[in-house]
């Protein structure tokens, strides 16, 4: 948690010039439930090397997060 309404993740991705990567934050009274998704790039080059790639994302809540677990999707 970064401050009461954010949150970084950490994960592994495709090579950032064929892939790109959204989130969404569904929450609730209990729970932040945080979707990943990863997906081709629409201009992305035809032919991409396969690498792995650490990456991170801010996401912010539209309330404060508190002591609602943060889950994953």
């Amino acid at each position: 948690m970064v401050s009461d309404t954010s949150v970084r993740i950490f994960f592994s991705m495709g090579n950032p010039k064929c892939h790109g990567v959204r989130a969404t934050v569904d929450e609730d009274s209990s729970a932040v439930l945080i979707t990943l998704y990863e997906g081709t790039l629409p201009n992305a080059p035809t032919e991409c090397a396969e690498i792995a790639v650490n990456a991170s994302l801010l996401l912010t809540t539209r309330n404060p997060i508190g002591t609602r677990s943060v889950i994953t999707g």
